[in-house]
Formats: structure tokens, sequence, C-alpha cells
């Protein structure tokens, strides 16, 4: 039990020494900005998603709409379209029926002229939905900043602790799986904590 306590009173001193000595190197004006930083950084993202997200939905909606009108102004214009065909074959095609035909067709192109002006405020919408994307690349761009930023500082904290304490233990990479032959012996591993003063 007493071994186990002077393990953790060990632990406790090399942990109150790393402080101090982030606290020399200054790094822990660094820990504390890339703290601040980070979520920042995931509230923006958030951010980014909502307005994405948003914008997808109000398109959706759009197009749906204009979608419901296609098909009725499709239908009408085929109508008008079989029955003028169907007259222009009739050999005695009388003044009044030419008449009532023009009118029909006036009525539905000018129909016509008012859903493509429709459609065309529609498309207008789905452009203007589209605008979250200048915000959103530059609530991007800020992120990609931070990121870079804190990649930055932690490389130079690497960089300055090769030298230090970590540099003595000469960790190999971890390359792929553990594989028999490549295994960590328990002498390995004793000597590891023997380096450590457990």
């Amino acid at each position: 039990m007493s071994a186990g306590q002077d393990a953790l009173d060990q632990l406790d001193e090399r942990v109150r020494l790393l402080a101090s000595t982030l606290v020399e190197l200054g790094w822990d004006v660094a820990f504390h900005q890339l703290a601040d930083e980070l979520p920042d950084a995931r509230e923006r993202l958030v951010h980014v998603g909502q307005m994405t997200e948003a914008a997808a939905n109000k398109v959706l909606d759009l197009v749906d709409e204009a979608q419901l009108r296609c098909g009725p102004a499709a239908r009408q214009a085929n109508d008008l379209a079989a029955r003028l065909a169907g007259l222009a074959e009739h050999p005695e095609l009388g003044v009044g029926e030419a008449r009532a035909a023009l009118a029909e067709a006036a009525a539905v192109l000018q129909q016509q002229a008012d859903e493509s002006q429709s459609h065309a405020a529609v498309l207008s919408q789905i452009m203007m939905a589209q605008d979250f994307q200048d915000l959103s690349g530059q609530v991007i761009k800020k992120v990609v900043q931070i990121i870079s930023h804190t990649e930055q500082q932690l490389l130079q904290l690497l960089a300055q602790s090769e030298g230090t304490a970590m540099g003595m233990l000469e960790f190999a990479p971890l390359q792929g799986p553990q594989v028999p032959e490549k295994a960590v012996a328990q002498a390995d591993v004793d000597a590891l904590m023997a380096s450590l003063d457990f």
C-alpha cells in the first residue's frame, strides 16, 4: 500500500514539475490560448453546419414549390397545342373558331409568361439562399487559422521538448500491428519504469 502511495506522490511531484516547467518556458499562456481557441473553432463549425442546413432546406422547399406549379402549366400548354393542331387540320375553319382559338392561345401564353416570371423569382430566391457560402467560407478560413496556430504551437512545444527529459526516453515510433517477434518484452517495460523511477 505504501509503495502505491509513494508512486502517487512521485506522480504528483512530476505533474508539479511539469507545470512549473511549462510556466518557465511560457507554455502555460500558449496552452490557455489553445484551450480558448478550440471551443471557438468548434462553435464556428457548428454555425457553418447550421447555415448550410438552413440554406439546403430553403432550396428544397423552393424547388418543391416550383415543381408543383410546373405540372399544371405543362398540361395546359400541351392541351392548347393539341387543340390548335386539330384546328389547323380542319378544312373549313371559320373565323369565329379561329378567333376563339387565338383568344385561348393568348390567355394560355399570358399565363405561361406569368409562370415564367414566378419561376425566375424562385430561381432568384434559390440563388440568394446560397449567400451563406460567402459567410461560411470566411468562418472556415478562420477555423483553419485556429487549427494551423494550434498545430504550430504544439510543434514548437515538441521541438523544445526533444532535448529534455522526453528526448532521453527515445520512444520508437509505432509502426503497424504488434507481432510476436517484435512484441515488447517485460524486461523492456521494467527498464522503462526504472528510467521513470518507478
